[in-house]
């Protein structure tokens, strides 16, 4: 204790002690503004994912959590160097400096964050969907400034820069809420064709996974030994692959039925 009151007394009496205390306050000011920053992140994004607060959509959430955020941080960063003394004209010109050098040194980084506003406002992905690009597939769990993070179908979490989505050509599976289901099925050409497609026809227009009038069945080919039929239909995309299997079912056992054969197996290769 004796020892820092030494070194108190020692700085209370420096000449420069008027500018170490301002410099321990503006510390003590960027630290508490890093605090309320942090806290004013998770509160945003609480209150509008509550059903009391604004109810902000899941894609433009982040984004508005992440602007409060560096809004009161970059607040923060100027009154901690307003209160060391440095003026408003020093501060606007470090800034620009700071601004100037960090653009052309973090060009990559920059285009990330451009390449995630337009993903955000131009809607071409949200929160939620299933998008599939070149280099990645899943389910968009969040859009950032920076990286957009997606779920993969096997449950593995995926950073992916802004950029490199925005550069792609993306598809989206959850966009529309109808898919168009095709099903090619081959019969034996000594079956009654006209009766399958009648019958494949009677099925998918009576099932209940089909949307309404939807349903189409076609002579897609022939093979020396068999004739394919082509099933269409418009079914729901939330479910798209346990009702696509229970309308092949639906089919396979509706063609059985009716005595509709199969063609005859390839026969095995001489050796």
């Amino acid at each position: 204790m004796e020892i820092l009151r030494e070194w108190y007394g020692l700085i209370a009496n420096s000449p420069y002690a008027p500018f170490i205390r301002d410099i321990f306050a503006a510390l003590g000011v960027f630290i508490l503004g890093w605090i309320v920053a942090r806290w004013a992140d998770a509160v945003v994004r609480k209150r509008l994912s509550n059903n009391k607060g604004l109810q902000a959509d899941d894609t433009y959430r982040p984004l508005i959590a992440i602007i409060v955020r560096y809004a009161i941080v970059l607040a923060a960063l100027y009154a901690a160097l307003d209160i060391a003394g440095i003026g408003a004209a020093s501060l606007l010109a470090v800034f620009g400096a700071a601004g100037l050098a960090l653009a052309l040194a973090v060009q990559g980084t920059l285009s990330n964050v451009a390449a995630g506003l337009m993903l955000i406002f131009l809607r071409t992905i949200k929160v939620g969907e299933y998008i599939q690009t070149p280099d990645v597939e899943g389910t968009v769990l969040e859009i950032g400034l920076f990286t957009t993070e997606i779920k993969s179908p096997d449950g593995v979490f995926i950073s992916v820069p802004n950029a490199q989505i925005w550069a792609k050509q993306v598809k989206n599976f959850s966009r529309f809420k109808t898919r168009r289901l095709d099903i090619i099925l081959e019969i034996s050409r000594d079956n009654d064709v006209g009766l399958a497609l009648e019958v494949l026809q009677k099925t998918l227009s009576a099932h209940k996974l089909v949307t309404a009038d939807s349903a189409q069945t076609v002579i897609s080919g022939f093979t020396p030994t068999s004739v394919q039929l082509q099933a269409r239909c418009w079914l729901k995309a939330d479910n798209l692959r346990s009702d696509a299997s229970q309308i092949r079912l639906s089919l396979h056992d509706a063609l059985r039925a009716e005595g509709v054969k199969m063609p005859p197996l390839p026969l095995p290769a001489a050796k």
